[in-house]
């Protein structure tokens, strides 16, 4: 894999100038932090750093996005588990309602010798052996399946010695409302979290990504190209790919990426609900304070 392939890359041979991200993952899991938070930007690289990171230790990656209901919330933890049978099939093996058949797994949520969410993972903290459980963006989820998370991670946090939870979300306001460290109504109320930014490369980092990109695809555009992008695009890693991607494809019309880019924005969003668009409309315009931003 190229450091333009777009997809999310798995391992630090793929991975470009993440190792401090990577270590201090590697130093709260050891240290026995029972909940982590990775926060960053979207599209700063977090489900890369998160990724290569479970192919380090033993761990499953869920991501909630579009998760409604708690039925869909069991499929995504039943489809994480098996994506990971293979490493994590000694943990597994033998627990009530799990059913293994040659390199595949069944769970049974409901019925005659059935499981629930929270005594999967107590059976696995039975086990004895650290296993981390990525959830990603969690703040997109919506009741029911909040609270049930919430309450799984409390219930976690209080009685599962060997089971870690890490937390990821670009919406970093509301990942960390989500959680609700200082609502006293939230399951998690007063609980100490371990907190891990994902950064935006520095100018430096930005040129060396793109020259050693360009490098990798045969391809030595000229000093003030790559400084051009680097200035547009601010460290973001998600859209220095793209940019290398799309030039290495043909696309060298940095305006041309810059409209491309500004739709995939502008999509992102038209996501948000008419309240949001106002607020983030006052914090644009320079609205520093809730006063100021109610006026709006």
């Amino acid at each position: 894999m190229s450091l333009f392939d777009l997809r999310p890359k798995t391992s630090r041979d793929e991975l470009f100038d993440r190792e401090m991200e990577l270590e201090e993952l590697h130093r709260s899991v050891e240290r026995g932090y029972p909940l982590i938070a990775v926060l960053g930007i979207r599209r700063i690289g977090k489900t890369s750093v998160l990724k290569t990171f479970l192919g380090e230790i033993k761990g499953i990656y869920i991501d909630l996005r579009g998760v409604r209901s708690t039925v869909e919330l069991e499929e995504r933890v039943s489809d994480a588990l098996s994506s990971s049978f293979s490493r994590l099939r000694r943990l597994i093996e033998g627990i009530r309602g799990v059913s293994i058949a040659g390199m595949s797994l069944e769970i049974k949520w409901r019925g005659r010798d059935s499981i629930s969410l929270y005594g999967l993972f107590e059976e696995l903290n039975k086990k004895g052996e650290r296993l981390v459980v990525v959830l990603d963006e969690l703040q997109s989820s919506r009741a029911p399946v909040s609270f049930e998370l919430k309450q799984l991670l409390a219930y976690s946090y209080d009685n599962l010695e060997n089971i870690c939870f890490i937390v990821a979300g670009s919406e970093i306001g509301l990942l960390r409302d989500f959680i609700g460290l200082n609502d006293s109504s939230s399951p998690l109320y007063g609980r100490h979290v371990r907190e891990i930014v994902v950064e935006r490369f520095t100018r430096e980092d930005s040129m060396e990504f793109l020259s050693r990109g360009f490098a990798e695809e045969g391809l030595h555009p000229p000093i003030e190209v790559l400084e051009k992008a680097v200035e547009l695009f601010d460290g973001i890693v998600g859209w220095l790919t793209l940019y290398g991607r799309s030039y290495v494809d043909g696309l060298t019309d940095l305006e041309r990426l810059k409209d491309v880019a500004i739709s995939m924005a502008l999509e992102e969003l038209n996501k948000l609900s008419e309240r949001e668009k106002i607020v983030l409309k006052a914090i644009a315009a320079g609205s520093d304070s809730w006063s100021k931003v109610r006026r709006l």
